[in-house]
């Protein structure tokens, strides 16, 4: 703060030039510098800051008056169209476009235009944490910094006419953007009363311009009333109220990048055109201060953030994750085993499931034994273990693992207040104990089908060929992978993990595509598929479609991803591999025969021990993950989940067996 008092003097004395040194940024750049707290300083640094530049104001009123008229030159010669009607909202450019524009701004950033306000904001606050700063400071201290401006003194300023002109002129064309953006096919496909009906996109631009045309005459000659703005306001509230709509009915039918888009951009201008509507209509004082605070202090932000990629991937593909996970809770429910019936239904699809999974581990042994080329080997892995789990699905079995991705936004839609109001603990609990129990059920059936399968044909196949299928090297390589402690066992499952995560993620969005395209519908014209399978048949093939096309996309991407992986860790040199619970059980049965049983009891405990091991991880980690998506694409807050572990902990403690099998008092649902 040592230079502040040489950089007020200088600032003065360029206010009274009349050269283009008086519109110069270097000393307000510098001035906001000496303000600024030190990274990591508290907040209390820079209201101290704030109050020793109004002390040297007040002490010096010339200072002041250099100030005020350095600022409002500054704002009367430079342009404010752009950073009213563009910063901090979305272009029409699309999401990918401007992807790549903030992807090439964030490796060589843009020269600034002396002409434009937009880039003086960039200049004098170049840090991420400007805002925050400028957040932190009461509103007194701005009112108080004003004041010593004499910024609240009539008459106003050049700089002031320069706001209230721009602005106005910006919401003018903020309302035309609004009305197109309500024509938009994508949002009329949702809602086609935006073209049956008066639209109010169409009807708030007139209004606005009604209001614009009429608060501009009132500036310009005091006997002529203000106009009333109520219309307009109530107008924006209705298209509010119409993108509500579109939103929840995307739900049913859909959603895409570019829907998310367009939405996420209607709302960011409706917001902005009342920020502005609010501050250009007269209002006292008290009142208008805190929105102008705020407005500008959003400006700033927007500037700092302009050129953020994770700010723009997460501001528009909001919707498109809810709409991923909002269709893999709905699956996720077909998961959850309410009475003894479905508990045991489960167990028997996992232990069809359990059935497959033995035959795909001895293809994929056999696989192995070919000794093709990396690439023809990750091939025929993921075929194997893609189109395994496709028979899975279409023979209505299921994979245990696979269901925590599902599970987790089940429980996350479950805690959303959005469709309870509140959180209902008690039932979030009883619902986490049914899905506790269900997957216990699920994987028990895999693992001992898998392992009674795989030792089935084990014994066939060395009655029939005279030999195991597994020769004694392999059989060890077999058991060592599965060694919770001298193998890479844990962390290849924690990756298995991911991949299932990811599965789950795959499955919800092509259900979202499914749905959004109108596939099931598109397929019932298909001309040459009606003649081959006939109407009756083609009909049976949309429905199954439009219900399973998710499910069957997520399961072959799956198998892909867990057959290659292995590959793509020796391409990149890195101990890249998966573990799966299922096929542990399958490789640990087939290594048990080869060797003829002949394993210390400790040690065939140790690999029992690993593949229980090797399961928990593969849920814990597709569990958390999918959890922490679903929960964040739901905005659900920790505090949404209160009281929840301490419920838990209590059932845990009197009934324990409720978490691993049906109480008989369950109702069926």
């Amino acid at each position: 703060m040592k230079a502040l008092h040489p950089l007020l003097e200088d600032i003065a004395a360029r206010s009274s030039r009349s050269d283009a040194s008086r519109t110069d940024p270097v000393p307000l750049v510098e001035l906001v510098h000496c303000l600024r707290p030190q990274r990591g300083d508290a907040d209390i640094d820079a209201q101290g800051r704030i109050r020793i530049l109004i002390d040297v104001l007040r002490s010096r009123p010339q200072l002041a008056t250099g100030l005020r008229d350095y600022l409002s030159a500054i704002l009367a010669a430079r342009n404010h169209f752009f950073v009213y009607a563009e910063s901090g909202i979305l272009g029409n450019t699309g999401f990918f476009t401007e992807l790549s524009h903030r992807i090439a701004n964030r490796l060589l950033p843009p020269a600034l235009d002396a002409r434009f306000l937009r880039d003086l904001i960039e200049e004098v606050f170049d840090h991420d944490d400007d805002a925050r700063w400028l957040a932190s400071l009461p509103l007194d201290l701005w009112s108080d910094l004003l004041d010593v401006l004499g910024f609240n003194d009539a008459p106003p300023t050049a700089g002031y006419l320069q706001i209230r002109n721009e602005m106005a002129e910006a919401l003018r064309v903020l309302a035309c953007r609004l009305a197109a953006l309500g024509l938009e096919p994508d949002l009329v496909r949702y809602y086609p009363a935006l073209s049956q009906y008066e639209s109010p996109f169409l009807a708030q631009q007139r209004e606005f311009e009604t209001v614009i045309v009429g608060m501009q005459l009132a500036l310009t000659d005091a006997a002529v009333d203000w106009p009333d703005s109520a219309h307009a306001d109530v107008l924006l509230d209705q298209c509010a109220d119409a993108l509500n709509r579109i939103g929840k009915l995307s739900r049913e039918a859909g959603a895409a990048v570019k829907l998310s888009w367009h939405l996420t951009r209607a709302y960011q201008i409706i917001e902005r055109m009342r920020a502005m509507l609010g501050l250009l209509m007269p209002q006292p004082r008290e009142q208008k201060l805190p929105s102008a605070r705020g407005f500008f202090i959003g400006l700033v932000d927007a500037e700092c953030r302009r050129n953020s990629v994770r700010e723009l991937v997460t501001s528009v593909t909001d919707l498109l994750s809810l709409q991923i996970t909002e269709h893999a809770s709905k699956t996720g429910e077909h998961y959850v085993t309410r009475d003894r019936g479905e508990f045991y239904a489960m167990f028997r699809a996992a232990a069809g499931a359990g059935v497959i999974v033995g035959f795909m581990a001895l293809i994929k042994m056999f696989i192995a034994m070919l000794h093709l080329p990396p690439l023809w080997e990750a091939l025929g892995f993921s075929l194997n273990y893609g189109f395994g789990f496709v028979l899975v699905h279409l023979l209505g079995f299921t994979i245990a693992t696979k269901q925590p991705a599902m599970t987790a936004a089940t429980l996350a839609a479950a805690l959303d207040p959005r469709n309870n109001g509140a959180s209902p603990a008690e039932e979030m609990s009883e619902l986490i104990v049914q899905v506790c129990r269900s997957q216990f059920v699920a994987i028990a059936g895999n693992v001992l089908l898998a392992f009674i399968t795989s030792l089935g044909i084990a014994y066939a196949w060395a009655a029939i060929a005279g030999s195991p299928p597994v020769n004694a090297d392999k059989a060890q390589h077999l058991l060592h992978d599965l060694h919770p402690l001298f193998s890479m066992a844990l962390p290849h499952a924690a990756i298995a993990g991911v991949c299932l995560f990811l599965s789950g993620l795959v499955s919800g969005y092509y259900d979202n595509k499914s749905i959004y395209n109108r596939v099931p519908d598109r397929l019932r014209r298909v001309k040459w598929l009606r003649r081959v399978l006939g109407e009756a048949r083609l009909e049976r093939l949309a429905n199954y479609v439009e219900h399973n096309l998710g499910a069957l996309a997520g399961n072959f991407i799956f198998g892909c991803m867990l057959g290659s992986m292995g590959t793509l860790g020796f391409l990149l040199g890195l101990p890249l591999d998966i573990r799966h619970v299922t096929f542990g059980a399958a490789n640990f049965a087939y290594g048990l025969q080869a060797l003829n049983f002949q394993v210390w009891w400790s040690e065939a405990a140790v690999l029992a021990l690993g593949v229980i091991l090797v399961g928990l991880t593969n849920l814990a980690v597709s569990f958390s993950l999918a959890m922490y998506v679903a929960l964040k694409s739901r905005r659900v807050r920790y505090a949404d989940t209160h009281g929840l572990l301490r419920i838990l902990l209590r059932r845990m403690r009197a009934r324990p067996r409720d978490f691993f099998w049906p109480p008989k008092d369950t109702v069926d649902s």
